[in-house]
């Protein structure tokens, strides 16, 4: 591939990305222009893109813009951009009921959540719902830790140290975590429940299992490659998109999961260390292309990834994050989906938009008790997410897209200045503000009190600004 082509792909997904953020966004602001519109406020202006404007038009008092770079919008309601006298102004923000300035407020986020359940629905009618992993044991290694423990096929594992899963990935991640130390595995078994202890023991390479086989331990990928990113390892060896992996380092398997783990398989022993210092061996990767079997050898590269740190048993809201390494060829398998009818798109949309919505708002919960702080990302780790979904393809970009929706709204409703929950908390404080500047003499509290929420808003709008460039510092360092 030329740099013209790699440029190509490279400017192709910046441009994916952009119009996912900046969708996002106005999204948000539409969420606002709707609702201010039915509360008879004024609504100046509402933009779709950035730049000089392609189109304008003006209706019932608004004015409507067009602008080429499709990134971003935004809505101008009258009374919210510091106007002076904004009480007095005609069809101001200020001169509505509260409960109309604060569902006007909410409903960007509202719509974030409607937006993302839309993109869920149509992912699931128009593509389907990938197979779901299932961690149901099949088979029982001989002589395995597992073995030892008295676990059985048949069984399936419900969680895993006390952390409910039904994720097979999530399973060996805590596995492997374990560094050997005795773990307690919750299993089911014909609708009853009981509790194991097991504890895991290293393979060849230093990584610690248990010797259990999943019924469905692949989740719906198969052996095909999909795609092969341009300039990374498996590009540069050969292989391409609908080539069928065989076998791995000489190992007959067609599990996407084994295909997976061994091309990004690192040394126990180098996990942990700076990635400039670890030179991978090649892997030698049969793949049938065209009837035949041909092999190739492809160059892993590290790459930095995140995981929690384990800290002798202690809770998983407790525990740190740790950077370790892990191989990076640049491929990816295709995964199999199952398409649904209307109806069922539209339960599994609202149920996935639910369960998102449910998780942000745990984990926040974490954050906001001081835990877990390290693990925050900022718009460098979205960026980054963003692309590596962009690479998987049009599924994996607007499921991304629903995720990342719902936690933007979330995020702006927190009570904080400049964000549209700050607002909120000013709107519902502002009568006792106004008693208290009252009593102190204030001639005109109202004003006052307007004036001390602008400034609030833009000095919590710097902070904002700051905290995210420190975050995405942080996060470079991490890459």
């Amino acid at each position: 591939m030329t740099w013209f082509e790699h440029g190509s792909v490279w400017l192709l997904r910046a441009v994916q990305i952009g119009l996912v953020l900046g969708g996002i966004i106005l999204i948000h602001e539409f969420g606002h222009f709707i609702v201010a519109k039915w509360s008879r406020m004024v609504v100046d202006e509402f933009a779709v893109g950035l730049g000089p404007t392609i189109k304008s038009w003006r209706r019932d008092g608004t004015l409507y813009r067009v602008a080429p770079f499709l990134f971003m919008g935004y809505v101008r309601i009258r009374g919210l951009e510091g106007e002076p006298d904004a009480d007095e102004l005609e069809g101001s923000f200020y001169r509505r009921p509260v409960y109309q300035r604060l569902a006007v407020l909410a409903a960007g986020a509202a719509m974030n959540v409607l937006f993302a359940a839309l993109v869920f629905c149509l992912l699931y009618g128009l593509w389907g719902v990938p197979e779901r992993p299932d961690t149901t044991i099949s088979e029982v290694v001989s002589g395995s830790a597992a073995q030892q423990a008295g676990l059985q096929p048949g069984w399936r594992i419900t969680a895993v140290a006390g952390e409910p899963t039904a994720d097979p990935g999530a399973v060996r991640e805590k596995i492997a975590a374990s560094q050997g130390k005795p773990l307690m595995l919750r299993v089911e078994q014909d609708g009853a429940e009981r509790e194991l202890t097991v504890a895991p023991r290293p393979d060849g390479s230093g990584h610690y299992l248990i010797g259990v086989v999943f019924e469905d331990k692949d989740g719906g990928f198969t052996s095909e490659i999909r795609r092969v990113d341009p300039g990374k390892a498996a590009a540069v060896a050969g292989l391409r998109r609908g080539d069928q992996i065989v076998a791995v380092n000489g190992q007959r398997t067609e599990q996407a999961d084994d295909i997976m783990a061994a091309l990004a398989s690192v040394p126990a022993a180098d996990e942990l260390k700076d990635r400039r210092e670890v030179s991978l061996p090649p892997v030698a990767v049969t793949v049938l292309r065209g009837g035949q079997e041909q092999t190739f050898s492809v160059q892993p590269r590290p790459r930095k990834e995140q995981r929690l740190k384990e800290s002798g048993g202690a809770e998983a809201a407790d525990q740190e994050v740790e950077t370790y390494l892990v191989g990076d060829v640049g491929l990816a398998l295709e995964r199999r989906y199952q398409r649904l009818g209307l109806a069922a798109s539209l339960r599994e949309g609202a149920l996935r938009s639910y369960e998102i919505l449910v998780g942000v708002l745990s984990q926040l919960g974490v954050l906001l008790r001081g835990q877990q702080l390290d693990q925050v990302g900022g718009p460098v780790q979205i960026v980054k997410f963003l692309s590596e979904a962009a690479f998987l393809g049009g599924y994996e970009l607007l499921n991304w897209a629903g995720m990342l929706s719902i936690m933007i709204g979330v995020f702006n409703l927190l009570p904080l200045p400049a964000l549209d929950g700050g607002r909120m908390l000013f709107i519902l404080l502002d009568p006792l503000v106004r008693f208290v500047l009252g009593k102190l003499g204030s001639k005109n509290p109202s004003e006052l009190s307007r004036r001390m929420e602008t400034w609030a808003h833009a000095v919590g709008l710097i902070a904002l600004l700051a905290l995210m460039l420190l975050v995405s510092v942080r996060d470079l360092t991490r890459l």
